[in-house]
């Protein structure tokens, strides 16, 4: 029993002991004038004072019925309101927001409840808007592509997202509430993080990080936080990882220094024979014939070179079309080889074919499928030795149809061979450009091969030889590269 309770029980037995007292006094003022009235009368006393006490009993007892109705009137009105709107209060207080009172639009303790139940209604919006908006901007943290980390005004990070952890492969968990500068190995975001607390200012940096044993690019945007009244809170950095875009960067300059190198040279070679024979070389019949014949191969060959860059540049930027038709893997090989077989038989290479099943058929482009192999097989013929032997081999399986082509060269280096469908990577150097090669023909071959749905597998060891292996569907599901 509250306070309340306890005071209200007293107010009211202390109401009906004053009522009873009250009662008493007049009572006996009452009977004592009902005696001296009859004794002067000459009426019977004790029968009159019998009446007045059945009379006062009736009246006790109507006296006493309109006193406990008060209570239980009191009770009703006043109590049971407040004890409901004590316990609602409680429930709020604990966080349950769906609590609610009794409510009559009459009463002042219906009021209250009334009131009771408006606020507890105004919070539990406020709370369901509140986790609302926290479980956005949480799923908005969590799932952004960057990385984010918020470091209190102290120095200790109190938010971090999965990104955070992705990248610098640390538990979410040993990362909160420890100090930037214990969480970080990396010097360069102390540093900067430094810079933000000492200056105030954002920052927009560009950082080189050492993450275990791989080297990353960010791009990092850091800035205060500040308060209404230019309160200190705190510092947000967020990590950019730009290493796939300065990789791309770094493709792009030595593609542009390439081209530069490889156009370069013949046009060099061109212009200086083109001075030599009029500054009066032309004379000489002999040296004439033979400066046009380097002016006339090295034109071929930016000729060619251009050509590869536009085809290049078609495939990559997927605007060029497969002319797919039913193609004889047999007479696919046959055709590749005849145009390599006077190269073979000037350096002694024994040149053959071996296809397991003559009818094997695949969907594709017989153009640009005689491109590949042509390709492929020169480069085996180039740097293979004089007398050795490449070999080209067809197998039929279920789904796919395998054709390898196999040399007895000079090998790849095992750290060389993710590298050779690059644009211009050459293995040998000096061969390439001496062969004639533009650097492109695998890199070409890679986009041909992808183009037919298929794929290519280098294995080599230098000394022995190189081994590709081309994988081809035996139906492909689309036209378009």
């Amino acid at each position: 029993m509250n306070k309340f309770h306890s005071r209200l029980l007293f107010a009211i037995i202390f109401l009906i002991i004053i009522v009873f007292l009250c009662m008493g006094f007049m009572l006996g003022q009452f009977i004592s004038s009902v005696i001296t009235y009859s004794e002067t009368h000459g009426i019977s006393a004790e029968k009159t004072i019998q009446q007045v006490w059945i009379a006062l009993i009736v009246c006790l007892g109507i006296a006493l019925v309109i006193i406990l109705s008060l209570i239980v009137r009191i009770t009703t009105t006043y109590t049971k309101p407040i004890d409901a709107a004590t316990k609602a209060v409680k429930e709020l207080a604990k966080g349950d927001y769906r609590a609610r009172t009794y409510e009559d639009p009459i009463t002042a303790t219906g009021l209250l409840g009334q009131s009771i139940n408006i606020v507890a209604r105004n919070i539990e919006e406020m709370t369901k808007s509140y986790e609302m908006q926290h479980d956005r901007l949480h799923t908005l943290i969590e799932n952004m592509g960057s990385g984010l980390l918020l470091i209190d005004s102290k120095g200790y990070i109190s938010i971090c997202n999965r990104s955070i952890n992705e990248i610098f492969k640390i538990n979410q968990d040993d990362l909160i509430d420890q100090l930037y500068y214990e969480a970080f190995s990396q010097k360069e975001i102390v540093k900067l993080v430094e810079e933000i607390f000492m200056t105030e200012r954002k920052l927009r940096r560009q950082l080189h990080l050492m993450i275990g044993n791989e080297q990353k690019d960010f791009e990092v945007y850091a800035t205060p936080i500040l308060g209404s009244n230019v309160e200190w809170k705190g510092v947000v950095l967020v990590f950019h990882d730009i290493s796939d875009l300065k990789k791309l960067e770094q493709m792009r300059k030595d593609f542009v220094a390439n081209v530069s190198h490889e156009l370069r040279t013949p046009i060099t070679s061109i212009k200086g024979f083109a001075e030599t024979l009029l500054d009066g070389a032309m004379n000489d019949r002999e040296f004439l014939e033979e400066f046009l014949t380097i002016i006339l191969n090295e034109s071929h060959r930016l000729q060619v070179l251009i050509q590869d860059l536009l085809d290049l540049s078609k495939m990559e930027n997927k605007g060029f079309s497969l002319n797919l038709s039913r193609v004889n893997v047999k007479e696919l090989l046959e055709n590749s080889l005849r145009m390599l077989r006077s190269k073979a038989e000037e350096k002694d290479i024994q040149l053959e074919l071996t296809v397991d099943d003559e009818t094997t058929v695949i969907n594709g482009d017989m153009d640009r499928l005689k491109q590949v192999f042509i390709n492929v097989i020169n480069n085996s013929l180039s740097y293979s030795p004089n007398k050795a032997r490449v070999s080209v081999k067809a197998t039929n399986l279920v789904d796919y149809v395998d054709i390898q082509i196999i040399d007895t060269g000079i090998g790849i280096e095992e750290n060389e061979l993710s590298r050779i469908f690059e644009r211009f990577y050459r293995v040998d150097k000096a061969r390439s450009r001496n062969s004639g090669g533009t650097g492109l023909g695998l890199a070409i071959v890679k986009h041909i091969i992808e183009a037919h749905e298929g794929a290519v597998h280098v294995s080599s060891k230098v000394g022995e030889g190189t081994t590709v292996t081309i994988r081809f569907k035996k139906g492909i599901s689309s036209k378009k590269s």
